[in-house]
């Protein structure tokens, strides 16, 4: 595994002096010119803040109303998990356990997860969980997608608007805001094998 003071290139295996990137700015592998790491454009706080904002956003995506249906008077207004309720009590089970995780509890997991980390180079009692939460991270970061579920969201609209009539309420907007914070968060994250304080202050990359 490599040091905090080198980075090895991860398709020829050449290791290369850590130094910091300006937001923009890309390492590049000396020998087989592959991208190492990023500087980001989110630097100091701010993906902290992203992380923050995120969780004080997800009560209100899962408790507000989300969107509402209606025709001929008649209107029915739903939450963000009463999909997730639909499948389960129509027997297709493990997919409403998919939606529930991947939308629901796995981005704020995530969003939990992130904030920590960053968090640790302000409170140190955090740091000796650094490697577990680096590697929670690492594992939930391809099954947290809760803006494929906003995408899925949209599409059933173009679907359904010329149906019945359609409105997106406050908690569908929060859940928007949130998913949005949880990908800036991400991108000003290095989930390479860093310290904390390197990830709270940009990629520690390597020339």
């Amino acid at each position: 595994m490599e040091s905090v003071e080198t980075l090895t290139c991860p398709l020829c295996g050449l290791e290369h002096r850590r130094v910091s990137l300006l937001p923009g700015e890309k390492a590049v592998c000396t020998r087989c010119d592959s991208v190492m790491s990023r500087g980001h454009r989110s630097r100091g706080d701010a993906p902290l803040a992203w992380c923050v904002t995120g969780l004080l956003l997800a009560p209100a995506a899962c408790f507000l109303p989300f969107m509402s249906a209606g025709k001929l008077g008649a209107e029915r207004v739903s939450a963000l998990f009463t999909g997730v309720e639909a499948l389960w009590g129509n027997g297709m089970r493990a997919l409403g356990a998919l939606v529930l995780f991947a939308g629901g509890v796995l981005p704020v997991a995530l969003l939990a997860i992130l904030g920590l980390l960053l968090a640790s180079a302000k409170f140190p009692s955090i740091i000796p969980l650094r490697g577990g939460l680096i590697r929670a991270a690492r594992a939930l970061e391809e099954a947290a997608i809760p803006e494929v579920q906003v995408l899925a969201i949209l599409v059933a609209l173009t679907r359904l608007g010329g149906l019945v009539h359609v409105r997106m309420l406050a908690g569908f907007w929060c859940y928007c805001a949130m998913s949005l914070c949880l990908l800036l968060a991400e991108h000003g994250f290095d989930f390479g094998e860093i310290s904390p304080a390197d990830a709270a202050e940009g990629s520690p990359v390597a020339s």
